[in-house]
């Protein structure tokens, strides 16, 4: 059966939630989004047969999201597809303050704002009217925008975070091919949006490369600036094909030098 996306956004209630994207715990009274699928079906029986409270309660879960991570919790084309046409839909955005419901409606512009060009205006673009090659087009005004709202200092020192941003706008203007050449040689995850990929770099380059899980010895190690903690998803094993989960966490690790392209 197919399943509705549910979203709602509140401040959290402890600091007991944690992200889904950066795996970084939520701080009390910080704005978080969540994220729930509800199955359509009967809430007793599924396929004919009947369905536990606790299996429902499960199914229907919310999975909170800081709210500078939210929009790297799926892909630009699944947020397009899914997200309410405004954020004054989600539940409890009346019950925010002022302040942060016109960060919402900036964050949803960036989001949603921005179209992607045709292939035929693509080809259009490769070329100008004699022929040659046409310059690299700037990024569009939303994710540029989008950027900066969700970009945080957290953690890292005024001097860090400065020296990040100036090396994302530099990266802004690579290739994916190239971003990703730089993060394999590195043994980083090369997985996600471009965003993700030019921030990835960017810290890289200013902190160390991560290295891997030192519990499960395998996984790959994620860090948020936002709470400053290291943490292991888990991995994917080829010799029983089942993704193994690792839930080690920590805010100490040595990180490796950064080996530039």
């Amino acid at each position: 059966m197919p399943k509705t996306n549910c979203f709602s956004v509140e401040y959290a209630k402890s600091s007991m939630s944690t992200c889904r994207v950066c795996m970084a715990k939520i701080v009390k009274d910080s704005l978080r989004v969540g994220h729930s699928q509800v199955e359509g079906i009967n809430d007793m029986t599924m396929d004919g047969k009947e369905v536990d409270p606790r299996t429902m309660a499960l199914a229907g879960a919310v999975r909170w999201h800081h709210f500078e991570c939210f929009p790297r919790m799926k892909g630009a084309k699944w947020m397009t597809a899914n997200l309410p046409a405004s954020p004054e839909k989600l539940d409890g955005f009346k019950d925010l303050k002022k302040a942060d419901q016109k960060k919402l409606l900036e964050l949803w512009k960036g989001l949603l704002g921005s179209s992607q060009p045709s292939k035929a205006s693509k080809r259009k673009a490769d070329t100008d009217i004699s022929g040659k090659p046409a310059k690299a087009l700037k990024r569009p005004a939303g994710a540029s925008s989008l950027s900066k709202l969700t970009s945080v200092q957290g953690v890292l020192t005024a001097a860090q975070f400065k020296k990040i941003q100036a090396i994302e706008e530099k990266l802004s203007s690579s290739t994916a091919t190239a971003l990703i050449a730089e993060l394999q040689k590195n043994e980083q995850t090369r997985t996600g949006k471009k965003e993700d990929l030019v921030s990835r770099v960017a810290e890289g380059r200013v902190l160390g490369a991560l290295p891997s899980c030192p519990r499960c010895k395998h996984g790959q190690v994620h860090w948020s600036r936002l709470g400053g903690w290291f943490s292991c998803p888990g991995y994917f094993d080829k010799g029983t094909l089942e993704q193994k989960r690792c839930y080690w966490r920590s805010q100490e690790l040595k990180r490796k030098a950064w080996k530039k392209p």
